[in-house]
């Protein structure tokens, strides 16, 4: 029963050190299976969407295996947040509850392919680029100390900045994938840190 329990408590740990893999999936599917896709230009949700015609470009010959990343790795980084949502204080939990918006509606953006559900698709990523960005940030400035601050600090700008700027350039023929990689891709290099992190202090304690 040891085993077992402590198995079932490194399952958080692992779900969030596994969230690099998603910047692989990713750049892997745009170079397999993308159709004229641009990591700079085009979005990373086009990936999920299927080639309506042979002379289709920014789209994807396996649009599934897109959304089964968002959905998977979405499950993944809500069930990472678990050790701050048992957290002693107040802080730790609300970090840990944006990370589960943010996770949850990931999951969201893959079950709603933005070819086929445009409006609702729409309507469950706006919360990714703003709980995610939040949620780095106040991780980083709230719970963490040292150099792991600095960088983490450093990554949530990152972020933040290309949230502001994917806002702007939404609709834009260039740079819109580039600047959604940037609101995107530091939370998952984030995780892992942060999961290595929260599991030293689980020990000593």
């Amino acid at each position: 029963m040891r085993a077992t329990s402590g198995t079932t408590r490194t399952i958080p740990y692992a779900a969030w050190l596994a969230q690099p893999a998603y910047l692989a999936a990713e750049v892997l599917l745009a170079l397999l299976a993308g159709v004229g896709y641009s990591l700079s230009d085009d979005t990373i949700s086009a990936l999920g969407t299927s080639c309506d015609s042979p002379d289709a470009t920014g789209c994807s010959s396996a649009p599934w295996a897109m959304n089964v990343a968002f959905i998977g790795f979405g499950i993944l980084q809500a069930v990472g947040a678990i050790p701050l949502l048992r957290g002693a204080t107040t802080r730790e939990r609300a970090v840990g509850w944006l990370w589960v918006v943010a996770g949850v509606f990931s999951v969201g953006v893959g079950l709603a392919p933005v070819d086929t559900h445009p409006v609702l698709h729409s309507l469950v990523a706006l919360p990714v680029f703003v709980a995610q960005p939040l949620a780095l940030l106040l991780h980083a400035r709230l719970l963490t100390r040292g150099r792991l601050r600095v960088v983490g600090t450093a990554l949530a700008v990152a972020a933040i900045a290309g949230a502001a700027a994917f806002g702007l350039l939404l609709g834009s023929d260039t740079w819109s994938g580039a600047v959604e990689r940037l609101a995107i891709w530091p939370a998952k290099l984030w995780l892992p840190l942060a999961a290595v992190a929260l599991h030293r202090a689980s020990t000593r304690r």
